[in-house]
């Protein structure tokens, strides 16, 4: 068998284990709610901080709360357990290329993926040479500058024909700081799913036991992938350039949708009792069936959209609120019911929806307040104590409003008290969105998981 083969439709099979108590991924339950935590407010304080678990590289994923586990990924493609008492490693698995194929042909992966990589360094920096030819040629078109120009855009591709028959191992692009393991897990209560930048899709049981593994597709945009995978009707969906459903069970493809590329990850709701998935692109997809409902709402190229109360809210690029369909059959279309125009900037940072008014904030650390039912912008505040990129989305900690930045640095507000600034504090660096269970709260930093417990 060759690999390109194994590669495309390795299966291993699925069984079931000893259900656990808490399912979730990407904030929590997709809303950034976390209603019944009572989070720390005191940071910095060094006893605040229960346990802290470096780990072998760094990602922007967030960390899963599931039973006794907390599950996280490390750059580029490898899925952890600890445990939820201590932050003790109990495994971590690699999910490679060459991880995925049967044993006597993992050296022959490995080697092709060692040629394909050689292969992209040498396209990268062809690139390179024929951007600084092309400025040249521009500046003095001159015979020399053409023959030169001529002979790199024939090197480079010379380079695409030679990396073509190695697709099937060859990494993606990506950027530096988006990296390959920026999707959160995702976790049923019996088996954890992860979806890599790589392309590769994986289900694992709470020990560690690779149940199916699966190269969906291959992100295409040089910045890399970042949505996070969602189950819902017992498919495993995530959204690459296509939305595509495995079942969650066995890993077979169940259906793929035609969509667009975007870093935000989709979210799930139900219209009349069946679970649909909402994309950042602005689609709303059946999720047993993957029939299109509704297209073309509106268009986030970072965030998620958020649901609330049977209805949609997107806000970037301006913002839009839709009532979601009273139907799933798609003969209604969501009712659009306003538009608003917070501060325009860059939204990395989902959205939290709190009695009746929308918190946003864009990458510069602008807060605004938005009037839930009609879309008017109430407030906007600068967080000057929000340093460098604001990544990490909006969480609603109990009571409380958590916000970070990637500088480490975390801002909590109370919402009940006009945006009352509760605690100010500065901890490692970090871009992924804190997870909050009970008292604590688990960080994910760049080079570690720090659980952090609220004082007695």
């Amino acid at each position: 068998m060759r690999e390109t083969s194994a590669l495309a439709g390795l299966l291993v099979f699925a069984v079931t284990t000893a259900a656990a108590a808490d399912v979730g991924g990407w904030r929590g339950d997709g809303t950034g709610h976390f209603p019944v935590a009572e989070p720390p407010a005191d940071w910095e304080d060094a006893a605040r901080v229960v346990w802290r678990t470096p780990t072998p590289g760094w990602s922007n994923a967030s960390p899963v709360v599931c039973g006794d586990r907390v599950f996280l990924c490390v750059e580029p493609d490898t899925l952890m357990a600890v445990d939820r008492a201590t932050g003790t490693v109990l495994w971590q698995r690699s999910n490679a290329y060459a991880d995925l194929v049967p044993e006597a042909q993992r050296a022959a992966v490995v080697e092709r993926s060692a040629e394909a990589e050689r292969l992209q360094r040498e396209l990268r920096d062809a690139n390179r040479q024929l951007r600084q030819a092309r400025r040249q040629a521009g500046r003095e078109p001159d015979a020399a500058a053409q023959a030169r120009l001529a002979e790199l855009e024939a090197n480079e591709q010379r380079l695409r024909e030679q990396l073509a028959p190695f697709e099937d191992v060859r990494m993606p692009a990506t950027h530096a700081v988006n990296g390959y393991s920026s999707p959160t897990p995702v976790s049923d209560g019996t088996l954890v799913y992860a979806f890599f930048g790589t392309g590769v899709a994986v289900a694992f049981d709470r020990d560690g036991n690779r149940r199916w593994a699966r190269v969906i597709e291959k992100p295409t945009d040089a910045w890399g992938h970042s949505a996070s995978p969602v189950l819902a009707a017992g498919r495993f969906i995530v959204h690459v350039r296509n939305v595509h459903a495995l079942d969650a069970a066995t890993g077979e493809p169940a259906w793929t949708a035609p969509s667009r590329a975007r870093w935000g990850s989709s979210v799930v709701t139900e219209i009349e009792g069946q679970p649909v998935v909402i994309t950042a692109n602005g689609e709303i997809i059946r999720a047993r069936d993957g029939r299109v409902l509704a297209s073309g709402l509106h268009g986030l190229d970072y965030n998620a959209p958020v649901v609330h109360d049977g209805v949609i809210y997107f806000i970037e690029h301006g913002g839009k609120a839709f009532r979601l369909p009273s139907r799933a059959d798609g003969s209604e279309r969501p009712q659009e019911l306003w538009r608003t125009e917070p501060p325009r900037d860059r939204y990395y940072a989902s959205p939290v929806v709190h009695e009746g008014r929308i918190y946003a904030v864009h990458q510069r650390g602008v807060l605004s307040v938005i009037d839930a039912a009609t879309g008017a912008v109430e407030r906007t505040e600068s967080l000057g104590n929000l340093r460098r990129t604001v990544y990490p989305s909006i969480s609603l900690a109990g009571p409380w409003l958590v916000l970070g930045a990637e500088s480490g640095t975390v801002v909590i507000l109370d919402p009940a008290d006009n945006l009352r600034e509760v605690a100010t504090a500065r901890i490692d660096a970090f871009r992924s969105t804190p997870v909050f269970h009970g008292r604590r709260a688990y960080v994910r930093t760049q080079d570690a998981l720090v659980c952090l417990e609220r004082a007695p």
